[in-house]
């Protein structure tokens, strides 16, 4: 369902008569007010077909939802994972529908669906303006690999295996770090690609299921791994087969320099790093709170920075701004808050269902 202000249909009524009045087949033009914004990709519920994404135009501090189907009247699919906002182009990455649509990030409008040679892709990187990465967990949800897409053709023109579950990335110069979160099963390495060659050059072993990574200002990079959970016969935690979640230093040499493993075996794993605009402050999720950590820290915070519950997260590189996703159900709509290093609340948004990152312009 789209939530307008009175002021945004106001907008849309004056700018937009032909698309509220046509009955012509054909997708009609969308203006929405501002091209300076960024996206929240709304997961929906799995099988549900009822993804969505939504933009905040920082012009006119509006949030508008359920964009892509207003402008290119068709849903967008099943359960997006995550968007990438790259030459003026938005891939919007749709895992359970399979595929990757591609649209313009000004105004968007659909221009092309990459849903050939792709099965359960999870995140896109943009390379270059002609090349681009994806991780796919493959039909099985586990058989990781790195799909090499020409942003000419939008087709996959190399498979990369990698170890199960490939999930986020980070590039480095031209080097692609790649988590290998395990998938519906479990792994505990990241492997590093050569960008020029398409190759697995070298594989680094962190906690089990490392999901998001960072680089920080003196280059080392930090990963955030949910570990492994076993459970009993009446579903609660087998805490002697369990591993737990982690938080991993990797240093320029690309060895683990430290780990660091969270006191709790909990439903609410760590996930969701995120690291400030200055690369010297981390932010993370573990146990349905948000945790803060200094880079130079050698030892995990015992006090949370809220207590509060986010399904994911991201820093705004317009103004440094922390967004926590909030995802009361996966039938319901969701929210977003923005607050700022202090942890004061600066605003919150109503968006779509299950919120589950940003995409900044």
């Amino acid at each position: 369902m789209i939530r307008l202000s009175f002021k945004s249909v106001l907008v849309l009524l004056v700018t937009l008569p032909v698309w509220m009045t046509s009955c012509n087949d054909d997708p009609q033009p969308v203006s929405l007010p501002g091209e300076d914004g960024f996206f929240v990709v709304n997961e929906g519920g799995f099988g549900k077909g009822n993804t969505s994404i939504s933009f905040f135009d920082r012009t006119t501090g509006e949030m508008i939802n359920n964009v892509y189907s207003i402008k290119n009247g068709v849903p967008l699919g099943d359960q997006s994972q995550s968007m990438t906002v790259a030459d003026g182009k938005g891939y919007i990455v749709v895992q359970g529908s399979g595929k990757v649509e591609v649209i313009n990030a000004d105004d968007f409008s659909r221009i092309h669906s990459i849903d050939e040679d792709i099965e359960s892709p999870r995140y896109f990187l943009a390379l270059s303006a002609t090349k681009g990465y994806v991780t796919d967990w493959g039909s099985d949800g586990v058989s990781g690999s790195v799909k090499v897409i020409d942003l000419n053709t939008y087709e996959v023109t190399k498979t990369i295996p990698t170890g199960k579950g490939a999930n986020r990335m980070l590039k480095v110069n031209n080097l692609v770090y790649v988590t290998n979160n395990g998938g519906f099963q479990k792994d505990n390495t990241i492997q590093i690609i050569d960008t020029n060659t398409d190759r697995i050059i070298e594989t680094i072993t962190v906690g089990d299921n490392p999901s998001s990574l960072q680089r920080d200002k003196d280059g080392n990079i930090w990963v955030v791994s949910s570990g492994v959970l076993a459970y009993d016969i009446n579903f609660n935690i087998d805490e002697a087969n369990s591993t737990p979640g982690s938080i991993s230093k990797i240093s320029a040499a690309n060895t683990e320099s430290l780990r660091l493993n969270v006191p709790e075996l909990t439903y609410s794993t760590p996930a969701n790093l995120v690291i400030n605009q200055e690369g010297d402050q981390m932010y993370y999720t573990y146990n349905n709170k948000l945790w803060t950590m200094s880079t130079s820290a050698t030892a995990l915070p015992t006090t949370p920075f809220k207590d509060s519950s986010y399904y994911g997260l991201a820093v705004d590189p317009f103004d440094g701004t922390i967004v926590g996703c909030k995802a009361p159900s996966f039938s319901s709509a969701g929210s977003i808050e923005v607050f700022n290093d202090a942890g004061v609340l600066q605003n919150s948004y109503t968006v779509g269902i299950a919120p589950n990152g940003c995409a900044f312009k």
